[in-house]
């Protein structure tokens, strides 16, 4: 492997169970934590607006983060080699949700896109099941294969042929951020796992050449990009959401407005308490609030990378590195985005913007990665720091 090197079988490999990584774990909280805090702040407005009561998403973000909490110590505690023996099945689930999605009637639909199933209490978002089931398969297929990842036909072919599948089902949705997410973590695992750097750099080129074309294909993807480079062209327009965003920021300068002081939050800011909470946050704690939440994401990013780095098998390796690339990259864009850094693109905050299915297949990713942390001590094949070398052999 790259970043792992060459490895066992996973059933030749000695385990020690030691104590959960501490530190994620706080990250998790605390992340968690600011996000109730948050979501309250600034969904109280939109929810008297919209039900009455100000408390709606209070109370539907403490639910979820309870029964969060709930598969979190379940995944914490479980055997997480189980997930390589399930990791077909898991996929099957999160195909068919992701088909069932896209028939009329079974599916709710926002801002003309069919994202979610309703369920009742919870509307489900297949798009964060199909990140999650995405992550385990490479990884079990990848730890299975790693001796053979030199060949293109047994590193990308099958690996491509189902996520192609999977991004053409997000793309009905239409979901583009998440198809950019699963695209994008897909070559970073084949790539970490030992797949020769010519092909990797061959997939970014198509991989971007897809996405010209895709932004090329709907209009309002191509106002998003001028937008982009230009906020100031369309304010009232295609360029309002970004544009409001950005006073939230100037208007939270050092310490911020207070907490519940935001006044964009006050119906000026579309998706406040969702896709656009970081700005919120900036607003109400200022520079120093938001700093502090990017210093909580770069260090849940290094926990993750470390526990990765120290797992004992290579299927927990590829695991651990997967899953923190799926949360890493989802807060990387996310934040660029509110940020005016990337194109405006529908990814919530991860732990912190409101949301069931997230915050469920969040708190499991989390669990698993805490899970993976109790194995130690690593086998020698993970601590070489020659890995950059041997990937260019």
């Amino acid at each position: 492997m790259i970043f792992f090197k060459k490895t066992k079988p996973s059933s030749d490999t000695q385990t020690v169970d030691q104590r959960y990584d501490r530190t994620l774990l706080a990250i998790v909280l605390i992340l968690s934590g600011i996000g109730v805090v948050m979501v309250f702040s600034a969904s109280v407005v939109s929810a008297q607006t919209q039900f009455g009561n100000g408390y709606y998403y209070l109370q539907r973000q403490l639910l979820f983060l309870a029964m969060g909490i709930v598969v979190m110590v379940v995944t914490m505690n479980l055997p997480y080699q189980a997930l390589e023996r399930l990791a077909k099945p898991i996929l099957g689930v999160a195909l068919l949700l992701l088909v069932l999605v896209l028939i009329p009637g079974l599916s709710s639909t926002a801002k003309g896109a069919s994202r979610w199933l309703n369920l009742g209490v919870i509307r489900l978002q297949p798009s964060e099941v199909a990140k999650f089931a995405i992550v385990v398969y490479l990884s079990a297929y990848l730890s299975k294969h790693q001796h053979e990842l030199h060949k293109f036909k047994i590193a990308w072919v099958p690996n491509l042929a189902i996520v192609g599948v999977f991004a053409a089902l997000l793309m009905f949705q239409p979901d583009f951020g998440s198809t950019v997410i699963c695209a994008g973590m897909t070559i970073l695992m084949v790539w970490s796992a030992g797949a020769r750097t010519f092909h990797v750099t061959a997939m970014l080129a198509v991989a971007l050449a897809l996405m010209v074309a895709a932004v090329f294909q709907k209009e309002y993807r191509w106002k998003r990009i001028t937008a982009f480079m230009s906020p100031e062209a369309d304010p009232q327009g295609v360029s309002y959401q970004i544009n409001q965003a950005l006073i939230s920021f100037g208007s939270g300068d050092w310490t911020g407005q207070g907490l519940g002081g935001s006044t964009q939050k006050l119906l000026y800011l579309p998706d406040a308490h969702t896709d656009f909470i970081f700005a919120i946050i900036g607003e109400e704690t200022g520079l120093i609030g938001a700093a502090l939440v990017i210093i909580l994401f770069v260090l849940f990013i290094w926990r993750g990378l470390h526990i990765a780095r120290n797992a004992s098998m290579g299927f927990g390796a590829l695991l651990a590195f997967g899953l923190t690339v799926m949360i890493g990259g989802q807060a990387c864009v996310n934040l660029a985005v509110v940020m005016a850094m990337l194109p405006t693109k529908g990814l919530t905050l991860p732990f912190i913007s409101y949301g069931g299915s997230s915050l469920l297949v969040l708190s499991c990713c989390a669990g698993v990665l805490l899970n993976i942390s109790r194995r130690m001590p690593p086998p020698e094949w993970l601590h070489s720091p020659r890995r950059f070398l041997h990937s260019v052999k």
